[in-house]
Protein backbone atom coordinates (compact mmCIF):
# COMPACT_ATOMS: atom_id res chain seq x y z
CA UNK A 1 0.00 0.00 0.00
CA UNK A 2 1.19 3.13 -0.69
CA UNK A 3 2.19 5.51 1.82
CA UNK A 4 1.96 2.75 4.50
CA UNK A 5 4.19 4.48 7.06
CA UNK A 6 2.05 7.99 6.57
CA UNK A 7 -0.87 5.40 7.47
CA UNK A 8 0.77 3.92 10.17
CA UNK A 9 2.11 7.16 11.78
CA UNK A 10 -1.93 8.53 11.70
CA UNK A 11 -3.04 5.09 13.55
CA UNK A 12 -0.02 5.34 16.60
CA UNK A 13 -1.07 9.52 16.91
CA UNK A 14 -4.67 8.60 17.16
CA UNK A 15 -3.84 5.67 19.64
CA UNK A 16 -2.09 7.89 21.79
CA UNK A 17 -4.38 10.73 21.88
CA UNK A 18 -7.50 9.01 21.73
CA UNK A 19 -9.46 11.52 19.37
CA UNK A 20 -9.68 11.53 15.86
CA UNK A 21 -10.08 15.98 16.20
CA UNK A 22 -6.82 16.19 18.51
CA UNK A 23 -5.07 13.55 15.76
CA UNK A 24 -5.78 15.33 13.17
CA UNK A 25 -4.71 18.77 14.07
CA UNK A 26 -1.23 17.37 15.27
CA UNK A 27 -1.12 15.60 11.86
CA UNK A 28 -1.90 18.84 9.84
CA UNK A 29 -4.95 16.78 8.88
CA UNK A 30 -8.42 17.47 8.55
CA UNK A 31 -11.08 14.93 10.31
CA UNK A 32 -12.09 13.56 7.13
CA UNK A 33 -8.13 13.19 5.60
CA UNK A 34 -7.38 11.34 8.58
CA UNK A 35 -10.14 8.82 9.11
CA UNK A 36 -9.62 8.07 5.40
CA UNK A 37 -6.11 7.24 6.19
CA UNK A 38 -7.21 4.90 8.76
CA UNK A 39 -10.09 3.93 6.94
CA UNK A 40 -7.26 2.50 4.11
CA UNK A 41 -4.90 1.23 6.77
CA UNK A 42 -7.73 -0.83 8.39
CA UNK A 43 -8.58 -2.35 4.60
CA UNK A 44 -4.85 -3.26 3.79
CA UNK A 45 -4.50 -4.84 7.01
CA UNK A 46 -7.98 -6.33 6.85
CA UNK A 47 -8.81 -5.91 10.66
CA UNK A 48 -10.43 -3.05 12.41
CA UNK A 49 -7.96 -1.23 14.69
CA UNK A 50 -10.10 1.57 16.07
CA UNK A 51 -13.65 1.75 17.56
CA UNK A 52 -15.34 4.82 17.08
CA UNK A 53 -17.79 6.52 19.15
CA UNK A 54 -19.03 10.30 18.59
CA UNK A 55 -16.89 10.52 22.64
CA UNK A 56 -14.27 7.99 22.36
CA UNK A 57 -11.67 6.24 20.52
CA UNK A 58 -10.90 2.98 21.69
CA UNK A 59 -8.15 -0.21 20.43
CA UNK A 60 -9.85 -3.06 19.53
CA UNK A 61 -8.07 -6.27 19.78
CA UNK A 62 -6.16 -6.14 17.17
CA UNK A 63 -5.05 -2.58 17.32
CA UNK A 64 -3.73 -3.28 20.75
CA UNK A 65 -1.56 -6.36 19.34
CA UNK A 66 -0.44 -4.46 16.19
CA UNK A 67 0.10 -0.86 18.49
CA UNK A 68 3.63 -1.64 19.68
CA UNK A 69 5.01 -3.82 16.64
CA UNK A 70 4.00 -0.67 15.00
CA UNK A 71 5.59 1.95 17.32
CA UNK A 72 8.65 -0.36 16.73
CA UNK A 73 8.50 -0.16 13.21
CA UNK A 74 8.39 3.54 13.56
CA UNK A 75 11.15 3.99 15.86
CA UNK A 76 13.43 1.50 13.84
CA UNK A 77 12.67 3.60 10.25
CA UNK A 78 13.70 6.28 12.24
CA UNK A 79 16.60 5.35 13.31
CA UNK A 80 17.45 3.81 10.37
CA UNK A 81 16.93 7.20 8.34
CA UNK A 82 18.72 8.86 11.01
CA UNK A 83 21.82 6.84 10.76
CA UNK A 84 21.97 6.97 7.03
CA UNK A 85 21.68 11.15 7.27
CA UNK A 86 24.38 10.52 9.72
CA UNK A 87 26.49 9.12 6.97
CA UNK A 88 25.88 10.90 4.20
CA UNK A 89 26.68 14.02 6.05
CA UNK A 90 29.96 12.58 7.26
CA UNK A 91 28.47 13.12 11.19
CA UNK A 92 29.27 9.33 11.61
CA UNK A 93 30.58 6.29 9.29
CA UNK A 94 34.09 3.88 8.80
CA UNK A 95 37.08 4.15 6.49
CA UNK A 96 39.13 1.38 6.12
CA UNK A 97 42.33 1.38 4.80
CA UNK A 98 45.34 -1.03 3.58
CA UNK A 99 48.52 0.58 2.80
CA UNK A 100 52.11 0.64 2.60
CA UNK A 101 53.98 0.31 5.73
CA UNK A 102 55.95 2.99 4.14
CA UNK A 103 53.00 5.58 3.74
CA UNK A 104 51.39 4.31 7.69
CA UNK A 105 54.96 5.58 8.77
CA UNK A 106 55.40 8.78 7.28
CA UNK A 107 52.88 10.97 4.61
CA UNK A 108 49.04 9.24 6.08
CA UNK A 109 49.51 9.83 10.03
CA UNK A 110 49.46 14.23 8.97
CA UNK A 111 46.53 13.03 6.56
CA UNK A 112 44.60 11.18 9.05
CA UNK A 113 44.92 13.65 11.60
CA UNK A 114 43.45 16.28 9.70
CA UNK A 115 40.31 14.22 8.64
CA UNK A 116 40.17 13.19 12.33
CA UNK A 117 39.74 16.91 12.89
CA UNK A 118 37.31 17.65 10.12
CA UNK A 119 35.15 14.32 10.76
CA UNK A 120 35.17 13.54 14.53
CA UNK A 121 32.48 10.91 14.42
CA UNK A 122 33.87 9.14 11.29
CA UNK A 123 36.61 6.04 12.54
CA UNK A 124 39.83 5.32 10.23
CA UNK A 125 40.72 1.84 10.27
CA UNK A 126 44.10 1.11 8.88
CA UNK A 127 45.95 -1.88 8.15
CA UNK A 128 49.81 -1.81 7.18
CA UNK A 129 50.61 -4.26 5.14
CA UNK A 130 52.74 -5.43 2.22
CA UNK A 131 51.75 -4.67 -1.58
CA UNK A 132 50.21 -7.96 -2.12
CA UNK A 133 48.05 -8.04 0.76
CA UNK A 134 46.82 -4.85 -0.11
CA UNK A 135 45.95 -6.46 -3.57
CA UNK A 136 44.34 -8.98 -1.66
CA UNK A 137 42.46 -7.32 0.87
CA UNK A 138 40.59 -4.52 -1.55
CA UNK A 139 39.69 -7.41 -4.02
CA UNK A 140 38.38 -9.38 -1.21
CA UNK A 141 36.05 -6.48 0.58
CA UNK A 142 38.03 -6.26 3.64
CA UNK A 143 38.68 -2.81 2.74
CA UNK A 144 37.47 0.45 1.61
CA UNK A 145 40.52 1.05 -0.57
CA UNK A 146 43.87 0.51 -0.47
CA UNK A 147 46.98 2.68 -1.10
CA UNK A 148 50.54 1.35 -2.51
CA UNK A 149 52.21 0.32 -5.86
CA UNK A 150 50.59 -0.80 -9.42
CA UNK A 151 47.71 -2.79 -8.80
CA UNK A 152 46.84 -6.18 -10.67
CA UNK A 153 43.77 -5.02 -12.90
CA UNK A 154 43.39 -8.41 -14.16
CA UNK A 155 42.48 -9.57 -10.42
CA UNK A 156 39.12 -6.76 -11.33
CA UNK A 157 41.40 -4.15 -9.65
CA UNK A 158 41.76 -0.15 -10.79
CA UNK A 159 44.63 1.78 -10.22
CA UNK A 160 44.87 5.73 -9.82
CA UNK A 161 48.38 7.22 -9.09
CA UNK A 162 48.45 9.40 -5.95
CA UNK A 163 51.81 10.75 -5.74
CA UNK A 164 55.44 9.33 -6.94
CA UNK A 165 57.86 8.25 -4.08
CA UNK A 166 61.98 7.87 -4.95
CA UNK A 167 64.46 5.21 -3.86
CA UNK A 168 67.31 6.60 -1.77
CA UNK A 169 70.18 5.36 -0.57
CA UNK A 170 70.35 5.79 3.71
CA UNK A 171 73.72 5.57 5.43
CA UNK A 172 75.12 6.60 8.80
CA UNK A 173 75.85 9.72 9.30
CA UNK A 174 79.83 8.96 9.40
CA UNK A 175 79.59 7.20 6.33
CA UNK A 176 82.12 7.67 3.54
CA UNK A 177 79.10 7.56 1.34
CA UNK A 178 77.35 10.84 3.23
CA UNK A 179 78.97 12.86 1.63
CA UNK A 180 78.24 12.61 -2.15
CA UNK A 181 75.49 14.79 -3.38
CA UNK A 182 74.37 11.77 -5.48
CA UNK A 183 75.38 8.25 -5.71
CA UNK A 184 74.68 6.00 -8.79
CA UNK A 185 73.74 2.51 -8.38
CA UNK A 186 77.04 0.73 -9.91
CA UNK A 187 78.89 2.48 -7.12
CA UNK A 188 76.71 0.32 -4.27
CA UNK A 189 77.88 -2.95 -5.66
CA UNK A 190 80.66 -3.94 -2.83
CA UNK A 191 78.12 -2.37 -0.01
CA UNK A 192 76.26 -4.67 2.10
CA UNK A 193 72.54 -3.87 1.44
CA UNK A 194 69.97 -3.55 4.23
CA UNK A 195 67.25 -5.30 2.75
CA UNK A 196 63.09 -5.56 3.36
CA UNK A 197 61.47 -8.50 3.49
CA UNK A 198 60.95 -10.61 0.32
CA UNK A 199 57.67 -10.41 -0.01
CA UNK A 200 57.74 -6.08 -0.06
CA UNK A 201 57.75 -3.79 -2.95
CA UNK A 202 60.44 -2.39 -1.72
CA UNK A 203 62.38 -5.53 -2.00
CA UNK A 204 61.20 -6.03 -5.33
CA UNK A 205 62.44 -3.20 -6.93
CA UNK A 206 66.11 -3.24 -5.55
CA UNK A 207 66.42 -6.62 -6.75
CA UNK A 208 64.73 -5.47 -10.49
CA UNK A 209 66.59 -2.54 -10.59
CA UNK A 210 70.20 -4.13 -9.62
CA UNK A 211 69.30 -6.92 -12.48
CA UNK A 212 68.06 -5.02 -15.12
CA UNK A 213 71.53 -3.14 -14.40
CA UNK A 214 73.33 -6.47 -14.76
CA UNK A 215 74.80 -5.20 -11.22
CA UNK A 216 75.61 -7.87 -8.34
CA UNK A 217 73.53 -7.35 -5.30
CA UNK A 218 75.54 -7.68 -1.60
CA UNK A 219 72.57 -8.85 0.16
CA UNK A 220 73.75 -7.81 4.04
CA UNK A 221 70.57 -8.74 6.51
CA UNK A 222 66.60 -8.54 6.34
CA UNK A 223 63.87 -6.81 7.87
CA UNK A 224 60.32 -6.48 7.54
CA UNK A 225 60.07 -3.08 8.67
CA UNK A 226 61.80 -0.32 7.41
CA UNK A 227 61.93 1.41 11.04
CA UNK A 228 63.73 -1.75 11.88
CA UNK A 229 65.94 -1.59 8.57
CA UNK A 230 66.95 2.30 9.15
CA UNK A 231 67.84 0.72 12.92
CA UNK A 232 69.95 -1.69 11.47
CA UNK A 233 71.54 1.10 9.20
CA UNK A 234 72.13 3.30 11.67
CA UNK A 235 74.10 0.53 13.74
CA UNK A 236 76.77 0.40 10.95
CA UNK A 237 75.66 -2.94 9.89
CA UNK A 238 75.30 -1.82 6.40
CA UNK A 239 73.41 0.50 3.70
CA UNK A 240 69.53 0.25 2.90
CA UNK A 241 68.12 1.77 -0.39
CA UNK A 242 64.46 2.87 0.50
CA UNK A 243 61.78 5.07 0.06
CA UNK A 244 61.79 8.74 0.64
CA UNK A 245 58.81 7.90 2.45
CA UNK A 246 60.69 6.01 5.22
CA UNK A 247 62.02 9.31 6.21
CA UNK A 248 61.35 9.68 9.48
CA UNK A 249 63.54 10.60 12.46
CA UNK A 250 66.27 9.80 10.81
CA UNK A 251 68.43 10.66 13.49
CA UNK A 252 72.07 9.87 13.11
CA UNK A 253 71.28 8.71 9.15
CA UNK A 254 72.05 10.64 5.76
CA UNK A 255 69.84 10.33 2.72
CA UNK A 256 71.78 10.21 -0.67
CA UNK A 257 68.97 10.60 -3.45
CA UNK A 258 70.10 7.35 -6.32
CA UNK A 259 71.05 8.28 -10.05
CA UNK A 260 69.35 5.80 -11.86
CA UNK A 261 66.55 5.37 -13.80
CA UNK A 262 63.49 3.71 -12.83
CA UNK A 263 64.11 4.44 -8.55
CA UNK A 264 60.70 6.22 -8.81
CA UNK A 265 57.63 3.98 -7.84
CA UNK A 266 54.08 5.01 -8.37
CA UNK A 267 51.79 5.24 -5.21
CA UNK A 268 48.32 4.95 -5.93
CA UNK A 269 44.72 4.17 -4.78
CA UNK A 270 43.75 0.86 -5.50
CA UNK A 271 39.97 0.29 -5.72
CA UNK A 272 37.33 -2.74 -6.84
CA UNK A 273 36.36 -2.15 -10.33
CA UNK A 274 32.96 -0.76 -10.45
CA UNK A 275 33.06 -0.20 -6.85
CA UNK A 276 30.57 2.33 -4.87
CA UNK A 277 32.47 3.85 -1.94
CA UNK A 278 30.22 5.19 1.33
CA UNK A 279 30.79 8.91 1.73
CA UNK A 280 33.26 8.58 4.64
CA UNK A 281 35.76 7.23 1.87
CA UNK A 282 34.89 9.22 -0.98
CA UNK A 283 35.67 12.04 1.19
CA UNK A 284 39.06 10.73 2.62
CA UNK A 285 40.03 10.14 -1.00
CA UNK A 286 38.99 13.80 -2.07
CA UNK A 287 41.19 14.99 1.14
CA UNK A 288 44.02 12.43 -0.14
CA UNK A 289 44.30 13.80 -2.99
CA UNK A 290 44.73 17.45 -2.61
CA UNK A 291 46.85 16.41 0.04
CA UNK A 292 49.50 15.18 -2.46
Amino acid sequence: MKNSIQHIRAFLVVAQTGSFAKAAAALNLSPSALTVQIQQLEDWLGVALLERSPRHVALTSAGQNNLLPMEKLLLDLDNIVSASRDLAALRRGVVSIAALPSLCAGALPPLLKDFREQFPGIEVRLRDVVARRIDLLVRDGEVDFGLGVQARTHYGLEFQTVLEDRLCLFVPADHPLARLRTIKLNQLTTQPIILTGRDSSVRELVEQLFADASLQLSPGLEANYMSTVLALVRQGLGVSLLPESADDAREGLVKVPVDHPGVTRQIGLITRTGQTLSPAAEQFIAMLKDFF
